[in-house]
């Protein structure tokens, strides 16, 4: 009699999930983004920008409450869209942060 291989269950994670983290701490990493990127921009705005940045920007404006945007194309288009964010988080100082899991 043929055996059957059964697919290995995975155990369920006993990992307590993380709490959001504060704005002050998310803002901070924003100007932290912010800074590095305007280097960026200063050297050739017209650049496309490092996927990771991008990635980074979307994670914290995700985090932020913040609508969601096209990838930008350029350096100084990110610059923009960080700016963009920033507004928006200050003119909601109320709205709570996001717990967000860590990319993989």
């Amino acid at each position: 009699m043929p055996t059957t291989v059964r697919p290995a269950r995975r155990r369920p994670s006993r990992a307590k999930p993380k709490p959001p983290r504060s704005r002050e701490t998310v803002l901070s990493e924003l100007r932290g983004l912010g800074g590095l990127v305007l280097e960026q921009a200063l050297q050739d705005a017209d650049a496309r920008p490092q996927a990771s940045l991008v990635a980074w920007t979307g994670h914290l404006a995700a985090e932020l409450g913040c609508p969601a945007a096209a990838a930008p194309a350029s350096y100084g288009a990110l610059m923009r869209r960080i700016v963009e964010i920033n507004r928006e988080a200050e003119a909601n100082p109320g709205r709570p942060t996001q717990a967000m899991p860590l990319a993989a």
